[in-house]
């Protein structure tokens, strides 16, 4: 009798849609910010300055680490957007591998490996190491994003079943 599973409920498949969708669509509006900013610095200088403005407590925005678009560095540094693109990456592949069923985080250790690099890249340029180019800081960043969807989609799917609105009836076996 133990291992046996509970069928997965309508209300639980639409909460795991309706999270994806959250995690999809947000982590494309943060990855079309990040590029609008720069882009529209010409054209539209005081939204490019508020998106700038937006993205400054999240990230240091050095020029010299970031991305540039139409000769402007990009709102985040290329760490920064690697994790975004990442994550955007991870959220639109998350359906192929992981189904709407009831969403359960992969193995800590997933998340330990592809941690690894960013944090010994991160490590090392923090300690004066090495300065690493930016497609290494985007690649590191890319990776570790792209991994977290799965994560976040699980937290956020058992927070939304805390909510009586979104809690479904399971029965008991008789």
């Amino acid at each position: 009798m133990g291992g046996e599973t509970v069928p997965i409920t309508t209300k639980e498949r639409r909460a795991t849609l309706a999270v994806w969708l959250f995690a999809l669509l947000g982590s494309a509006a943060l990855v079309l910010m990040t590029l609008a900013a720069p882009a529209l610095r010409l054209r539209s200088p005081r939204l490019s300055a508020l998106l700038y403005a937006v993205f400054a407590p999240l990230c240091h925005q050095d020029s010299g680490r970031c991305l540039h678009l139409a000769g402007y560095p990009m709102a985040v540094c290329g760490r920064c957007f690697g994790i975004d693109v990442g994550f955007a990456l991870g959220a639109l592949l998350y359906p192929f591998f992981r189904g709407f069923a009831r969403p359960s985080p992969p193995a800590i250790r997933t998340l330990l490996l592809a941690s690894l690099p960013i944090a010994l890249d991160g490590a090392g340029n923090i300690l004066g190491l090495w300065s690493s180019p930016i497609g290494v800081r985007f690649a590191t960043g890319l990776l570790w994003g792209t991994v977290l969807p799965p994560y976040f989609i699980a937290g956020l799917h058992e927070l939304a079943m805390r909510f009586p609105g979104f809690r479904p009836r399971v029965r008991s076996p008789a």
